[in-house]
């Protein structure tokens, strides 16, 4: 196995405990709240605090990887979210419970960032988006797996103790990535050493402000997938524990499909037609698609033909990120690490404020209809505001764009 194969093998592997790590909890949520006699107002606050802390540090540990190498700083990371995923099986009211999600979220905060910097260095850029595309399905992978992982051992050992039995694989993880990765030399001859400020100008550049905006959009409709929907399927459509479990997996299925094949055929079809025309059509086709299956499944009266829909949905808003974030790093440069820590802060920033506003909206209002009216709509702008991020030009102007900025 070449060296390159080998980081992005490493990186699918740490985002598949990662996301297994992330996503158990909505799971076992409704058996969390009946025993801490939590609000669904609560819930949500429980859910949505990770995506703050998250959020918080996505830019700082970017820059830290852009520094310093992913090697050390990723197995930190890896270890330390490990043991507060077993912390999580010991809260004992709202309070503690927010607090060791919340320091979760941060350390979490590390992976992709650090990723991105190291596929920087370790990834020629005409093979990005196909190296983002693997690395985002083994996200979508454990996300898949963790329904069922979750129901099966809390069936069988309690949901406290889920928490044990997943923070131990996480230090694991630990020790193999500590093993597998190695920062490149060019890297490490630069490790300790000063680098150019982060370029806040980015933020003034057309492209920045919209793949922002972009990111935030697709999330607030994302997140839905990662939290309610378990409790939605079977607080309004009926479903039971188990099936529920079985169907709550289905958008991260069509997840992995989505990104594995979404970064391959956004590099094969910029071979053809150049990055900015492949990233471009193939985000804004793929998010409006997405818009129209979640929107028809709220329609249908069949809770298994809706729930089918609406998982479907997960192929229109995974199709086009890893475009997104081979994007972020072209906007970036040699700050690519913490661009995309940016634009995935954005997006965590809705990843706090949708489970939220979900949790209060279904506690004031007892019903979905605002919330997912409010995600489609999120959704349905980020297909358009997605043409701007990669302009209709041969190339990608992204220093220009700095540049100008700097000088305004």
């Amino acid at each position: 196995m070449t060296a390159s194969r080998r980081v992005v093998a490493l990186a699918v592997l740490a985002n598949m405990v990662c996301y297994l790590d992330r996503a158990a909890i909505s799971t076992l949520g409704p058996d969390i709240r009946r025993e801490l006699e939590l609000t669904s107002g609560q819930m949500g606050l429980v859910f949505g605090i990770f995506s703050l802390s998250y959020f918080l540090g996505q830019a700082p540990w970017g820059a830290l990887a852009d520094r310093y190498g992913a090697r050390w700083l990723v197995a930190a990371a890896i270890a330390g979210w490990s043991v507060f995923t077993s912390l999580t099986g010991v809260a004992w009211s709202l309070a503690s419970l927010v607090a060791i999600r919340f320091v979760f979220g941060g350390l979490e905060a590390a992976l992709s960032p650090a990723v991105a910097s190291a596929f920087r260095v370790w990834i020629p850029e005409e093979r990005r988006s196909t190296a983002f595309g693997f690395f985002l399905s083994g996200g979508r992978l454990g996300g898949f797996w963790a329904p069922g992982v979750a129901t099966a051992l809390m069936l069988t050992i309690g949901w406290r103790n889920v928490f044990h039995v997943l923070g131990a694989l996480g230090i694991g993880l630990t020790v193999i990535w500590v093993w597998g990765y190695r920062d490149p030399a060019r890297a490490a001859t630069e490790k300790g050493t000063v680098k150019a400020a982060f370029p806040w100008a980015l933020l003034q550049t057309r492209r920045m402000t919209a793949l922002l905006a972009v990111a935030f959009g697709l999330t607030f409709l994302w997140q839905f997938f990662i939290t309610w929907f378990p409790t939605y399927l079977m607080e309004q459509r009926g479903m039971q524990v188990k099936e529920t479990a079985a169907y709550a997996a289905l958008p991260f299925l069509f997840g992995l499909l989505a990104n594995s094949a979404g970064g391959a055929a956004t590099d094969a079809w910029g071979r053809r037609a150049g990055t900015a025309t492949a990233r471009r059509w193939i985000g804004t086709l793929s998010l409006g698609a997405g818009t129209a299956l979640f929107s028809s499944s709220l329609w249908c009266e069949d809770a298994r033909l809706a729930a089918v829909l609406m998982s479907m949905a997960a192929i229109g808003t995974d199709l086009m990120l890893a475009a997104a974030w081979a994007s972020a790093l072209d906007i970036g440069g040699e700050n690519g690490g913490a661009t995309a820590g940016l634009m995935n802060a954005a997006s965590n920033l809705a990843g706090f404020a949708s489970p939220l506003l979900a949790g209060l909206l279904l506690e004031r209002l007892g019903g979905w209809t605002v919330f997912l009216a409010a995600a489609l709509v999120f959704n349905g702008a980020s297909a358009v505001l997605w043409l701007a991020v990669n302009p209709k030009s041969k190339t990608i102007p992204a220093q220009d764009d700095l540049s100008t900025a700097r000088s305004q």
